[in-house]
């Protein structure tokens, strides 16, 4: 009885792992497999190095101008006129935004409430201000429409 309580007990543990060799795949004999080349630097291509730098171009700071705005004078056909840009970031009857202006920040510089300029410029969305954009100014408090 001994024979059979082995086949019994064996066969059912020879034949998953008999399977889980099969799925291994036997030893190919697969020579493009390298161990401990797979992080070697000369097996690595690179970029060639230039024959010679680049010239180097130095920028004017006094003729850098800020970029066009991206919707000038609202969208086509808009019945609005198109204000005339002044300098960059100088309060009058227009204001050309300048990097890092917002809505509250101008306001204040210029003497205005922020929400007027927003009434005055709706096709302008305060959220998105782009450099170069001209807002229409309200008068600065305590000035008077005539003047």
């Amino acid at each position: 009885m001994p024979p059979r309580n082995l086949v019994r007990y064996a066969l059912p543990l020879l034949v998953p792992a008999l399977l889980v060799l099969a799925a291994c795949g036997g030893d190919d004999d697969d020579s493009t497999f390298q161990p401990g080349k797979l992080t070697d630097p000369e097996g690595v291509p690179t970029a060639s190095p230039w024959t010679a730098p680049p010239e180097v171009v130095i920028l004017d700071p006094e003729n850098i101008q800020p970029l066009p705005p991206d919707n000038p004078g609202g969208p086509a056909g808009s019945p609005t006129a198109t204000p005339v840009a002044g300098e960059p970031g100088v309060c009058g009857e227009t204001y050309t935004v300048e990097a890092g202006d917002i809505l509250v920040d101008i306001g204040t510089k210029c003497g205005v409430d922020w929400e007027l300029i927003a009434e005055l410029n709706p096709d302008v969305n305060p959220a998105a201000l782009t450099v170069g954009q001209v807002l229409i100014m309200p008068p600065a408090e305590g000035e008077s429409e005539s003047q």
